[in-house]
């Protein structure tokens, strides 16, 4: 965002707001006449009381005021405007000026402290410089304010793109497997509602996420004849299936924002009781994302025609997972599953994407 692009609001750009506070009537008047012809818009009050109700209402962008005035004095409205809005500048005036006092004063954030008689020429050059430091402060503001949109607005746009991406490399992998269309986001649909179950949230939502969209990325070095063959597996063929665990994860393994999803692509196919494949690992062994993505993909798989056998019923799906809880399936992500299935998570294609359901990618 270059300087000439750039158009500031009005709160920056018109002349200076000023507010004269003053008991002494004689020295508002002269503050006054010296300001006005300087192109300021000024106004004035007799105390501090008077001084607080009209920036309340009206707002100031610069602050003169006397220090010792009945009620509420100088120093407190500094720090009551200052707590209202740090922006504004503030310049005390006092005929008894102390060190101490003018400490305060500057640790208050007064842009300067002028004592009484003051030359007039300097408080113009102290109005100048407070106006000067105010108009500086509100435009860095305005900068921070719309380059945090801009980068917001670009990380929505990087994050659109890299769903895309991630969904097109699923539909890839479900191009060659012989699921019905959006299998992969069904699973990643359920992945995510049963580990908020388990307790999951923010990063590890994420990753689950793109864990369970591309958990199969290895079938894509699996063999047409070996992949689709709708018969049982011969031991050869098995032993290539068995591959595609590994050979997945090290696919994601070389991407920086695919390896989060390198744990749901090693342990899907491992088992609970430590019968499954490739590493044999058991129970807590095995990653979380991969004990929810065995149990969900299981889920769909058997309420999804398959060339070899026709749909089974929600019903039929959820007794087989509960059998096999403790063998195949961890019992907590079976439980927490359960727990998701009966809240009605989304399983049809129209349902709502995940873009939809509070996921960001890019942070």
């Amino acid at each position: 965002m270059s300087p000439g692009s750039v158009r500031f609001p009005p709160e920056i750009t018109r002349p200076g707001r000023l507010l004269v506070v003053d008991d002494d009537p004689s020295i508002r008047s002269v503050l006054v006449r010296v300001l006005v012809p300087a192109g300021y818009e000024v106004r004035e009050a007799g105390s501090g009381e008077e001084a607080l109700e009209r920036f309340e209402r009206d707002g100031a962008d610069l602050v003169l005021s006397d220090l010792q005035m009945p009620g509420i004095s100088g120093m407190d409205l500094l720090q009551r405007v200052k707590a209202r809005d740090d922006t504004t500048g503030f310049i005390i005036l006092t005929g008894a000026g102390t060190l101490e006092n003018a400490i305060r004063a500057l640790r208050l954030q007064a842009d300067d402290y002028l004592l009484k008689p003051f030359n007039l020429e300097e408080v113009s050059l102290a109005v100048e410089r407070a106006d000067r430091h105010r108009r500086l402060l509100r435009e860095n503001r305005f900068y921070q304010r719309h380059l945090e949109e801009r980068v917001a607005e670009q990380a929505r746009q990087l994050e659109s793109l890299f769903v895309d991406a991630l969904q097109s490399l699923a539909s890839a992998v479900e191009a060659r497997d012989d699921y019905t269309a959006d299998h992969v986001e069904r699973v990643a649909r359920y992945a995510v509602a049963t580990g908020r179950e388990v307790g999951l949230e923010g990063e590890a939502i994420r990753d689950l996420w793109v864990g369970a969209l591309l958990h199969d990325i290895g079938k894509l070095a699996v063999p047409d004849h070996v992949l689709k063959k709708p018969g049982p597996l011969t031991d050869e063929e098995y032993a290539v299936m068995k591959q595609h665990p590994e050979i997945g994860a090290g696919i994601l393994e070389r991407s920086t924002f695919l390896r989060p999803a390198v744990p749901a692509a090693l342990h899907h196919q491992e088992r609970w009781d430590g019968t499954g494949y490739p590493g044999g690992l058991r129970g807590e062994e095995i990653s979380l994302q991969g004990r929810i993505i065995a149990v969900v993909d299981t889920f769909d798989a058997i309420v999804s025609t398959r060339p070899y056998r026709g749909m089974r019923s929600r019903e039929e799906a959820v007794a087989e997972i509960e059998r096999c809880s403790g063998s195949q399936f961890d019992p907590a992500v079976v439980a927490a599953f359960r727990r998701a299935l009966a809240k009605g998570f989304p399983d049809d294609p129209a349902a709502p994407t995940l873009r939809g359901r509070g996921i960001s990618l890019v942070e």
